[in-house]
């Protein structure tokens, strides 16, 4: 996964989920939900309870837009 893909996601505005090596997914439904630090190879996912998990570039296999109904 690259970093400029995850930012062409949140330009979209559409929510989309990161699916990683290990078969987890993480859905980010509004840009308030993730972080891209300027140099960093990882991102940084919000729940909506204030929980968080830093997700490694690396690690991440695939990006699910959300198609609008």
């Amino acid at each position: 996964m690259t970093r400029e893909r995850i930012e062409a996601a949140l330009r979209s505005g559409a929510p989309f989920t990161l699916q990683m090596a290990d078969g987890r997914e993480y859905p980010v439904p509004h840009h308030d939900h993730i972080s891209l630090p300027p140099r960093g190879s990882y991102v940084i996912v919000y729940d909506d309870t204030g929980n968080f998990n830093v997700l490694h570039l690396l690690t991440m296999t695939g990006l699910q837009a959300k198609v609008a109904e």
